[in-house]
This record gives C-alpha cells, sequence and structure tokens, in this order.
C-alpha cells in the first residue's frame, strides 16, 4: 500500500537522521543492533521514529478501515499506537524493518464463536451492541482482565 510505502520511506530517513546522532564519529557502526550494543542510549530511536509515522497515523482517523467485520464494514476503532524498530541499516534500506503496534479502546470481549471475536465497545450494562471481526493473523489481544 502507498500508505505503507510512506511511512517506510519516512522513517528509514529519520532513522538516517538519528543514527548519526547517536553513532560513535571515530568508530561508527552501520546498523540499529551495533549501534544500540555502542551506546544504550540509541533505545531511544524507535520513539523518536514514532514521530515520522504521527501523521500517517492521523490520516486513519481513528479507524483501520482495512480490517472489516464478517459483515463487511470497514472500521475497527484505533486510539494510540506504538512503533517499534526491529531492524535497519543506513546503507540498505532492505534492512529497514520497522512494525506498528495499533491500540484500540477498551472493548468487550463477549464470546468466541466459529473462529470469530464477538465485540463490543459498550463495556458496561445490560445492552451491546454488538460486532463481529474474525480472527486474523495480524491482530492479537494485548491486554485482557477477568473483571
Amino acid at each position: 500500500m502507498i500508505w505503507d510505502k510512506y511511512i517506510f520511506e519516512d522513517t528509514f530517513f529519520e532513522y538516517k537522521v538519528q543514527h548519526q546522532v547517536f553513532d560513535d564519529k571515530e568508530n561508527p557502526v552501520k546498523n540499529y543492533w551495533e549501534l544500540l550494543a555502542k551506546n544504550p542510549h540509541a533505545e531511544r530511536i524507535p520513539f523518536l521514529l514514532s514521530a515520522s509515522a504521527a501523521n500517517y497515523i492521523a490520516q486513519l482517523n481513528g479507524e483501520i478501515k482495512s480490517l472489516p467485520d464478517v459483515l463487511g464494514n470497514t472500521f475497527f476503532p484505533i486510539e494510540s499506537f506504538k512503533l517499534d524498530l526491529i531492524s535497519s541499516n543506513v546503507e540498505d534500506s532492505s534492512k529497514h524493518k520497522i512494525g506498528i503496534t495499533f491500540y484500540t479502546p477498551e472493548l468487550l470481549l463477549i464470546d468466541i464463536l466459529d473462529n470469530k471475536y464477538l465485540l463490543s465497545k459498550n463495556t458496561s450494562g445490560e445492552n451491546f451492541e454488538t460486532f463481529m471481526f474474525a480472527f486474523h493473523p495480524q491482530v492479537a489481544i494485548a491486554n485482557y482482565s477477568t473483571l
């Protein structure tokens, strides 16, 4: 997707800038893991790269439209994100790998039926407007409470 390409390009550009800031001028390294081993402060780079992705995330207007529910409605609410830098190399963009974790507002997991989550945006009360979302290989539950 073009959206993914823009995030990739902007975070790679920002990575190269930040790499220079944290690298040793006398004994430079090329990849993120070497940099992290030499300078523990380089662990801040993923947070700094987040600013490069923030404008693109804002374009989503709080919804991931590429994950439809079982009825084909293309919405999945998000309220925040975290960018992870998996690897990168200042000279080789093919080694630049990031991951973006999106967090939804609190949702109520009512049940799991036939490999689908039955969810509600309402988390309390007696009546729940629900939606059903099929299991997806790139979707995981990050926090679960049994109350």
